[in-house]
């Protein structure tokens, strides 16, 4: 299997992974922001979590368009 194929099978599972996570910081937030001034803190530090998670996903699939791209290239130069 190809180096870049493998590396975006890995990505996309740490994309599954890191969307679950992004989802239960969320649904924390969307909780903890009801009663926002009873758990102010709670709520600002699931939601830097939610965004730092969404940072992280976005990452990996810049990487993975990266690696496509790269791939499909390479495809191509063979071809040619």
């Amino acid at each position: 299997m190809n180096p870049s194929n493998i590396r975006i099978r890995e990505l996309q599972k740490e994309i599954d992974n890191l969307t679950t996570l992004r989802d239960e910081a969320k649904s924390e937030w969307n909780q903890h922001s009801d009663e926002y001034l009873l758990h102010k803190n709670k709520a600002e530090r699931a939601e830097k979590r939610m965004h730092d998670l969404d940072d992280e996903i976005q990452y990996r699939l810049s990487e993975i368009a990266e690696l496509e791209e790269q791939s499909n290239s390479s495809a191509l130069m063979g071809v040619c």
